[in-house]
C-alpha cells in the first residue's frame, strides 16, 4: 500500500497503532493509489451523511492490492447485510 513512500516496518507499525501517517505521507499514498486527494478529504467529513460506504472503501483497495478475495467476500457480504444488494462485478 505504500511502498516506495514509507519502510514495510513503519507501515505495519502505522496499522497496529503503534505510529501514525502525517499529512504529507498520506496525500502521497492517496496519489500513487490514484485516490483524488480533495474528494478524499470531502467524504472522511461528510461520511456519516452522505457516504455509508466510504469506511470500506480503504478496506476494498486495501484487499484488492493484496488480491486478498476472502476479504472482499466478506466486504461483499457486509453490503449485502447493510441492504446494498448484491455487490457489482
Amino acid at each position: 500500500m505504500a511502498a516506495g513512500i514509507v519502510t514495510e516496518s513503519f507501515y505495519s507499525k502505522v496499522e497496529r497503532g503503534v505510529h501514525a501517517i502525517d499529512a504529507d505521507v498520506l496525500i502521497q499514498i492517496l496519489t500513487a493509489h490514484h485516490f483524488d486527494v480533495t474528494t478524499f478529504f470531502a467524504q472522511i467529513t461528510n461520511q456519516q451523511s452522505t457516504e455509508p460506504y466510504f469506511d470500506l472503501a480503504g478496506k476494498i483497495t486495501y484487499a484488492q492490492n493484496n488480491k486478498d478475495l476472502q476479504t472482499l467476500d466478506k466486504i461483499e457480504q457486509t453490503i449485502e447485510n447493510r441492504g446494498g444488494g448484491p455487490a457489482m462485478a
